[in-house]
């Protein structure tokens, strides 16, 4: 007797056919996800067309003004001599060429030391001490700090009576030498060292000049003659009130004719600035002025000896107060009873000769007629002068140029995006997401329309079709500015009649503006856009989609349970019966062969 065929089938096997099952199961699903793939590109199609229309809405929304502020009344403006008088015109500012004769600037008021802050006789270095353009480095020794011979042998500083002696080979460092002469009483001298102009300067501590000689080793080179303070003569020379403030030390240790110690404060402006002559320089000072509120700024000026401080107002009525709280800096710095100078207004005339027509402004930066005027310097000395500076205001034809452009790339924009999008490939048959969407294949058409036909009720003779100012569509119907040269010959001609074509009743800007308002904005009575009522259909349709999708996927998952279930039953089943069968059929074998030995 035969034997059975096994019937045995793998697990992979039963997948496989379970899988071939719910592929057929879920044609529907797949059906449904390719509804909610294609409304999702919808709805970002509806998105992009909606961003587009928004835009050409406030590009149009700008064309179609007619207030004072609209593109139409932008101005600029042109100065004959920016370097006397500059200005800028506000929109709607008055047009013309305006004569500005200056006669004086506003300027605010200003105090001073009244003496210079350090009259102590003093020498320094007739010109730079290092050679070439180097510098000295008083860290290092004397060998090495980069003077062209080297310093040797002693100097001897004192007031004529008394005096110290220095051996220069005493010291580590040029530093070292000088703190030492700054350091005793007897030479009651003050030495040091401005890097930026390479000089030295050495200064009495009284108001005795020092008396100072060198001696140089045998075949070295004297200090004095080799930091330039000695004269081809030989002779050392003292001058007065010839070195400034060491505006970078600690002011306990500046060469201040009225030495300061300790803390204090001043008022300038009512505002207090504090100070500590331990840690404070004059520029930390200075700065501290500068950075307050006092609204002045501050300086120490080399050439004059003394400390500046100028009003950041300017005019007539500015003034600047200024007192020591505690301590006795201003004193020091001879501030204190300073008289101060006024400020003073501007004075000008716009389009006059004549002094009864003069202007006083107490800044030079001000407005009139829309006009914002800037003074830089004094143009006359008298009205009558012939000279001035001319500002010249005129419409700015270029910005209205730049707005209509842009309005028409916008413009494109919506016509050609609705163009690409409702189009029908003729050979493959491919439609566009709108192709015969008529709302939308109809606005472009509008569109079109609009910007390329009559408008009506203008003053007779004037241009009332945008082809009459250059603007022209090509064989795809993009529109452009085409014609500058037109244009520009339209605008210069009758700035008002461009302006009508855009923004009269029945401009364009008008028509269009009208016209796509209700896809991007609610209008009456209703509660959405044309675009926004479209994309809640479409979202609408998808939650309905996704519904169905869950219950579908749900419904799914209990089949194919179902189904592997049953296949397995049935694999059980007969697995049995394969067994059942090798067993009957080597049971007939065996009889066979027994049969077989008779």
């Amino acid at each position: 007797m035969a034997s059975i065929t096994s019937a045995y089938t793998s697990n992979s096997s039963l997948k496989s056919l379970i899988s071939q099952f719910m592929a057929l199961e879920k044609k529907p699903l797949n059906s449904l996800k390719a509804q909610k793939t294609s409304l999702n590109s919808s709805l970002t199609i509806y998105s992009d067309l909606k961003t587009k229309i928004s835009a050409l809405l406030s590009a149009a929304e700008e064309l179609k003004s007619t207030s004072t502020s609209s593109i139409y009344n932008s101005r600029t403006s042109s100065s004959s001599a920016s370097t006397e008088v500059d200005a800028t015109a506000d929109t709607n500012a008055a047009t013309g060429a305006f004569q500005v004769r200056v006669k004086q600037l506003a300027t605010g008021a200003s105090i001073q030391s009244t003496a210079q802050v350090i009259t102590k006789p003093a020498t320094i270095s007739s010109s730079k001490v290092a050679p070439g353009s180097g510098t000295i480095d008083v860290a290092a020794s004397f060998a090495s700090a980069g003077f062209g011979s080297t310093p040797t042998g002693t100097v001897t500083i004192g007031d004529g009576v008394t005096s110290t002696t220095f051996t220069l080979s005493a010291y580590s460092t040029v530093q070292a030498f000088m703190d030492a002469v700054n350091n005793d009483a007897t030479a009651n001298a003050n030495i040091y060292y401005d890097k930026t102009v390479d000089k030295f300067y050495l200064e009495s501590k009284n108001a005795t000049a020092r008396t100072f000689t060198e001696s140089e080793a045998a075949g070295g080179a004297g200090f004095f003659t080799q930091v330039k303070m000695r004269s081809s003569g030989g002779t050392y020379g003292v001058t007065t009130d010839a070195t400034g403030i060491q505006t970078d030390v600690v002011l306990s240790k500046a060469n201040l004719d009225t030495a300061i110690s300790g803390t204090g404060s001043f008022k300038i402006n009512g505002i207090s600035i504090s100070w500590d002559a331990s840690t404070d320089t004059l520029s930390t000072v200075i700065s501290n002025i500068n950075k307050s509120t006092a609204n002045v700024n501050a300086y120490y000026d080399t050439s004059l000896d003394k400390v500046v401080i100028k009003s950041k107002n300017t005019g007539s009525t500015d003034t600047i107060t200024l007192s020591d709280v505690s301590g006795s800096l201003l004193s020091s710095l001879n501030l204190s009873g300073a008289t101060q100078t006024n400020g003073q207004d501007a004075k000008l005339t716009i389009n006059s000769t004549s002094s009864g027509d003069e202007i006083t402004k107490s800044s030079n930066t001000f407005t009139i007629n829309g006009v914002k005027y800037n003074l830089k310097k004094t143009n006359v000395t008298a009205y009558t002068d012939t000279t001035y500076t001319t500002i010249t205001v005129s419409q700015d034809t270029s910005a209205i140029q730049s707005k209509i452009s842009s309005f028409l790339d916008k413009f494109n924009d919506v016509t050609g995006y609705i163009q690409s999008k409702s189009s029908v490939d003729i050979d493959s048959k491919k439609r566009g997401p709108l192709a015969g969407n008529s709302t939308f294949v109809s606005l472009r058409r509008q569109l079109i329309q609009k910007l390329s036909g009559q408008v009506t009720g203008l003053t007779s003779g004037d241009p009332d079709y945008l082809n009459e100012i250059g603007i022209t569509f090509d064989s795809n119907l993009k529109a452009s500015l085409s014609d500058t040269s037109k244009f520009n010959s339209a605008i210069t001609s009758s700035s008002k009649a461009v302006e009508n074509l855009f923004n009269s009743t029945n401009g364009v800007a008008n028509k269009i503006y009208d016209l796509i308002k209700p896809y991007v904005k609610t209008t009456g009575s209703s509660t959405n856009s044309i675009i926004d009522a479209t994309t809640n259909v479409i979202n609408n349709r998808i939650t309905g989609i996704d519904d169905s999708i869950t219950r579908m996927e749900e419904r799914l998952a209990l089949r194919e349970k179902q189904y592997s279930q049953q296949l397995y039953q049935m694999q059980g089943l007969l697995n049995d019966l394969v067994l059942q069968g090798n067993q009957i059929t080597t049971m007939t074998n065996t009889i066979n062969n027994n049969m077989s030995l008779f």
